[in-house]
C-alpha cells in the first residue's frame, strides 16, 4: 500500500471557514462590514496575525473585500474566480474553445428555455432589438461578434437564475474572439444568414413564451456551430 502524506488544515484555513459561516448565518448582505480584526480575534481566542491571513484568504476566494481603513465588507457574488480560471485553462492548453462549447450548449438550452418562461416583456424587446441590429451588421462581423456576446447574455440575464448566469458570463471575455473567429471562417454570406436565422428563431421563441422551441433552436444553433468547428479542424 502506497501512503500520501496528509495536510493539516491550518489555523488561518479554519478560522476563515468559520468567518464565511459567520457571514452565512448571520445573513450579511454584500456591503455590510465584519467585526474589527480586534473583535474576530478576542471571539475566536487567537491572534490577529491569523485574522488577518484568513482575511486574505477570503479575499482572495472573492468573498470579501478589505478596504483601508474601514475594514472588511462582504463582496456580492460575482464570475470574476471562475472568469479567470477558464481563461487560464485555455492559455495553458488544459482546455479547448471545443470543450468550451460543449460546457455552454447545456447552460444554454437551459436559460433559453427559462428565458421563454420568465423573460418580462421589456427583455424580450431587448432581445428582439439586439437580434435586429444584428440582421444589420452581417457585413461588419467584428460588430456583429459583439452583438452576439451581448444577445446570449440577456438571454441568461431573461433566465432570471442567478447560478445560470454567472456560469454563462463566466466564459464572455472569451466568447467574443471565439465568435468572430468562427464568422470569419464562414465561407459565403449564405453561411451567415444562416446563423442570423437561427439567432432570429431563439428570439421569437422567447418573446413567443415558448421553452419547447427556444429549447429546440438554441440546441440547433450549438449542433450547427458545432459541426462547422469540426468539419473546418
Amino acid at each position: 500500500m502506497t501512503l500520501t502524506s496528509l495536510t493539516r488544515e491550518t489555523l488561518s484555513d479554519q478560522i476563515a471557514r468559520q468567518l464565511m459561516n459567520f457571514i452565512v448565518t448571520t445573513n450579511l448582505q454584500p456591503g455590510d462590514l465584519l467585526p474589527s480584526e480586534t473583535k474576530l480575534a478576542a471571539d475566536f481566542g487567537v491572534s490577529r496575525s491569523v485574522v488577518r491571513e484568513a482575511m486574505r484568504s477570503l479575499a482572495a476566494q472573492g468573498a470579501i473585500e478589505v478596504i483601508s481603513g474601514k475594514g472588511a465588507i462582504v463582496r456580492p457574488v460575482d464570475d470574476s474566480l471562475l472568469r479567470i480560471f477558464f481563461q487560464r485553462a485555455i492559455e495553458v492548453g488544459q482546455g479547448s474553445h471545443v470543450e468550451l462549447m460543449e460546457i455552454r450548449k447545456p447552460l444554454e438550452v437551459q436559460s433559453s428555455a427559462l428565458a421563454a418562461q420568465r423573460r418580462t416583456a421589456e427583455e424580450a424587446e431587448s432581445i428582439l432589438e439586439t437580434v435586429s441590429a444584428m440582421a444589420n451588421e452581417l457585413g461588419n462581423l467584428e460588430k456583429y461578434a459583439v452583438l452576439d456576446v451581448e444577445l446570449h447574455l440577456q438571454i441568461a440575464a431573461a433566465a432570471h437564475n442567478q447560478l445560470l448566469y454567472h456560469l454563462i458570463s463566466s466564459v464572455r471575455t472569451m466568447l467574443h474572439n471565439v465568435v468572430l473567429t468562427g464568422l470569419q471562417r464562414r465561407k459565403g454570406r449564405d453561411q451567415l444568414e444562416r446563423i442570423q436565422t437561427v439567432h432570429t428563431a431563439i428570439a421569437r421563441a422567447i418573446e413567443q413564451s415558448d421553452p419547447g422551441a427556444a429549447r429546440d433552436a438554441m440546441a440547433v444553433h450549438f449542433d450547427e456551430a458545432m459541426q462547422f468547428i469540426n468539419s473546418t479542424g
